[in-house]
């Protein structure tokens, strides 16, 4: 019996054909082939091959080609849902990376003078025990959001302290999300100078009214948009793709302090210290001291938008919820571990306060790379703690985000934006 490739059928097909032509079986199979019917019924001559060139005396159909357009939706259509795959919605990935991309910020570049402050021993034991505390907290805010079905801290402040504690809570929670925004605002602007300062760059954009003009772009064109979806599920990519740079920048500062100052001053540690005192210490001494605790405290806090990432689980669950922010905080025990110890032995004494100006990104592109996918991260960071400032204010007026008209909630995302980019340009030190 003749065979006939069919791409398209400009006659009709028997019925029985008809029902095999699924969408997934054109898919499937570029050629597909099927029995001649006769030529009374219409069918096409014996050889005869339609929308194929060099068919026996066939025209070339304007459809033919068709499968090419095909097969380009059909591959981005595989690798959107491969990336869907690895990192679904409310999935263990995405709820991982968006608690570790609350944490971890530019803060993590002061962590070795914290380091200083406090000693190389304490840079390990206070990173350890707030991971536990931070992971016991977070267990008692899920616990109590399934017991009381809750979804938002206005609400759990309500239900356990009384409606003037819910006021008092969505004020504080709002001040502490929105400072954190202008405090990355504040880092991306760092980030620019740090990269800028050794550069050939002109003398405009190393001022301080180019240097605006840049966070100005940055904002305008990474940081903006992302307040724009109305859930903190759909920052999952942007999270991971920033904490995968902070690894690998944790990776280049342990380099550099291998390569650089490491063998040096490993040769220089003593039992204690002050930050001005030569070589490595132990166990930092003086005042200087009680500030170790509080930078690595707010290199882990991520409390404040963890009820918006509990939301957005999949299937939340207390059990589920506690497991996934020990995975999140290991990573970034991680990270601010081994940032804080690698950049203190590197620079030692000298590191007083951020180690973002001790490096030289211009000669060192690796250097580079790092800076840039760190405020890749900051832009990730600043989006969700949006959220929880919206939300804020939402629950003590007495909305509900998830139910307000889109245009409202772009309206209000955006002049909260342009408040926190104001402020982190001309109040710097706020």
């Amino acid at each position: 019996m003749p065979l006939f490739p069919s791409f398209s059928h400009p006659f009709p097909q028997p019925q029985w054909r008809k029902a095999q032509h699924t969408q997934e079986g054109r898919k499937a199979m570029d050629l597909r082939v099927e029995p001649a019917a006769d030529p009374e019924e219409g069918s096409l001559p014996t050889g005869a091959v339609t929308g194929t060139p060099g068919a026996q005396g066939e025209e070339l159909k304007p459809g033919g080609c068709q499968h090419h357009g095909d097969a380009k939706e059909g591959g981005t259509r595989t690798l959107a849902s491969c990336i869907t795959t690895l990192i679904p919605p409310g999935g263990m990935v995405s709820t991982v990376f968006n608690l570790s991309s609350i944490c971890i910020g530019a803060g993590i570049l002061g962590l070795p003078a914290a380091a200083n402050s406090g000693g190389l021993i304490m840079a390990f034991i206070y990173p350890l025990i707030i991971v536990l505390v931070s992971v016991q907290s977070l267990y008692c805010i899920a616990a109590q959001v399934e017991k009381h079905s809750l979804k938002s801290y206005e609400g759990m402040a309500r239900v356990l302290l009384g409606p003037r504690a819910a006021y008092a809570a969505g004020m504080l929670r709002v001040l502490n999300s929105f400072g954190a925004c202008v405090a990355f605002v504040i880092s991306v602007a760092d980030i620019l100078v740090a990269i800028l300062q050794n550069s050939d760059a002109p003398d405009f954009l190393k001022s301080v009214t180019g240097n605006r003009l840049l966070t100005l772009g940055v904002w305008l064109c990474c940081m903006l948009p992302l307040v724009i979806p109305r859930q903190v599920d759909s920052l999952r990519y942007i999270s991971t793709v920033g904490i995968i740079f902070c690894f690998y920048l944790m990776g280049v500062i342990v380099v550099h302090s291998c390569t650089n100052g490491l063998p040096e001053n490993i040769k220089k540690i003593h039992l204690s210290g002050g930050p001005s005192d030569d070589g490595i210490h132990l166990f930092g001494t003086g005042n200087k001291a009680i500030e170790a605790p509080a930078v690595f405290t707010f290199a882990f806090l991520c409390q404040a938008a963890s009820i918006e990432v509990y939301s957005s689980m999949a299937q939340p669950s207390v059990t589920r919820f506690t497991l996934y922010s020990a995975y999140a905080m290991a990573m970034c025990f991680v990270l601010n571990v081994a940032t804080a110890f690698f950049g203190y032995l590197d620079f030692g004494s000298k590191v007083t306060g951020s180690v973002l100006p001790m490096y030289d990104p211009v000669s060192q592109p690796a250097i580079m790379i790092g800076y840039i996918g760190l405020v890749v991260k900051l832009c990730a960071s600043y989006a969700i703690l949006m959220f929880a400032c919206r939300n804020g204010i939402y629950n003590v007026i007495g909305r509900d985000p998830d139910t307000t008209a889109f245009w409202e909630h772009c309206a209000v995302m955006v002049v909260l934006s342009v408040i926190a980019l104001v402020c982190g340009l001309y109040r710097p030190n706020i």
